[in-house]
């Protein structure tokens, strides 16, 4: 899988690592050597050079992400861009304390498999029919997206689902069946990743930036703005999986009886998962009521949240240590980084004239633009490092037109970031579900070039009209 976020202990480089290493600092010298273009300061174009050097290594992939995150903090204050203290003060945002706390409570879900009851439940609700199945295995990726990583709810689902398969006999790669399941679970972590900010990293990225900006957000104000994309997103990819790979099956019997059998292997609920399942709906009450900026915020009511998990018995710290992907956690900072020194030295707002004197001055097709170029670049590399490279170039767009604000710009970067449908490597959901066997490389590519015109359209239309309204530009 190219997006990994680390290596094997003893694992050595190849050629290729070698050399995309090589190709990233070479491009990097160049824009040290070459003199910056006219309206564009000496920094400013480091910055360009170091984001060069990112994208290189965050679409090959020699390194760790995570440590691709650290090199960028690393670089702006060793060419001289910004001083080390500004740039650990930026790695500091409180996004990065929420997203520890989540890392944190999804732990715990996962622990007492709270997230295999949940998706066992609504998978029995959905029993009446194979299309309404396959809606069923949607629904239930994108609900359990909203509170805890996409990796995760994959790796979940992929055991229960492929289960059900086997009891039903669908024949890898050739059951359109099969295909649809395993695509469903895919595409529904991706989407169900948009709705809220425990979604994804790159939607705490997103606030994190807007933050620097003076721009606060709310739990339930991202939910306002991202909610109407996934509600018309799941049924819209729905019916395109049903057309692309028509349906050969017509009974489910023994896809219910399967579910019957594995939920009454769970037995009853335990006080575990009680307590989980009590700390969990208070913490996401806190953050609907009382997570703007004058009460106590995302991040305080995310520590309170694990905290009360540790205080109940209901986690170790050993139980964080094996769970936490901390390499998300630095690959975050390194990327907030990135986008703060890009702001900052006005490199993100130059590369935004640039596109602009390309597009001209229609709004709309700005728009577009930007949420064409997001979804190109979420599909060959890590969904963080994309947003992290154009929220940047989105805030300098902002600051060109009069009617584009900083946070609609944002956030059609942010949710276009998570429509990574063509590839296995764009997403680790893809991934794990193309491990199953059940579809092919090509089915992907013919399901998801379809899924993201749809996605890109609907994103489209919804900022132009919605979010344009709502902001009242």
């Amino acid at each position: 899988m190219k997006k990994k976020m680390g290596r094997d202990e003893g694992h050595s480089f190849n050629r290729w690592d070698i050399f995309s290493i090589l190709i990233s600092f070479l491009a990097l010298t160049l824009f040290f050597i070459i003199p910056p273009p006219s309206g564009l300061s000496h920094n400013g174009w480091l910055m360009i050079g170091i984001l060069v050097m990112a994208i290189i290594l965050w679409i090959t992939t020699p390194i760790p992400i995570a440590v691709t995150g650290l090199l960028i903090m690393v670089m702006q204050p060793l060419l001289g861009i910004e001083a080390a203290e500004d740039v650990f003060h930026s790695f500091g945002n409180q996004a990065v304390f929420f997203l520890i706390g989540v890392f944190i409570l999804a732990a715990a879900i996962e622990k007492h498999g709270l997230h295999r009851r949940i998706a066992l439940k609504f998978l029995s609700m959905f029993e009446k029919s194979p299309r309404m199945f396959t809606f069923g295995i949607m629904i239930s990726s994108a609900f359990l997206s909203f509170i805890m990583p996409t990796h995760g709810v994959a790796a979940l689902l992929l055991p229960i689902v492929a289960s059900i398969l086997v009891a039903m006999k669908a024949i890898p790669k050739q059951s359109n069946f099969g295909k649809v399941s395993m695509l469903a679970v895919a595409y529904g972590c991706s989407i169900g990743s948009l709705g809220t900010p425990i979604g994804g990293a790159r939607n705490v990225l997103t606030i994190g930036i807007l933050a620097n900006e003076g721009i606060k957000i709310s739990f339930f104000e991202w939910m306002k703005y991202s909610m109407p994309v996934v509600f018309i997103a799941i049924p819209t990819v729905w019916v395109i999986l049903q057309v692309v790979f028509p349906l050969e099956v017509e009974d489910i019997s023994e896809a219910k009886k399967e579910i019957e059998e594995q939920v009454g292997r769970m037995g009853g609920i335990s006080r575990n998962e009680i307590i989980v399942s009590a700390i969990l709906s208070v913490t996401v009450l806190l953050w609907v009521f009382f997570s703007s900026p004058k009460y106590m915020g995302l991040a305080v009511i995310s520590l309170i949240g694990s905290m009360l998990l540790f205080f109940t018995g209901s986690i170790s710290w050993e139980d964080v240590e094996k769970r936490v992907p901390w390499g998300i956690i630095l690959l975050y900072g390194g990327a907030i980084t990135l986008g703060v020194g890009m702001n900052d030295t006005g490199a993100g707002a130059w590369i935004a004239n640039a596109m602009l004197d390309v597009a001209g001055n229609n709004v709309y097709l700005v728009i577009l633009f930007l949420i064409m170029l997001t979804v190109i670049l979420t599909n060959v590399m890590s969904n963080v490092g994309a947003v992290a490279t154009l929220l940047p170039i989105g805030l300098g767009v902002a600051a060109g037109f009069s009617n584009i604000s900083p946070l609609l710009s944002s956030m059609v970067v942010a949710l276009s970031g998570g429509l990574a449908f063509m590839f296995v490597i764009s997403t680790p959901g893809n991934a794990i579900a193309y491990s199953s066997g059940y579809f092919s490389t090509r089915d992907l590519m013919k399901a998801g070039s379809i899924v993201n015109l749809a996605c890109i359209a609907i994103i489209f239309a919804i900022a132009v009209i919605y979010w344009r309204g709502v902001l009242g530009i």
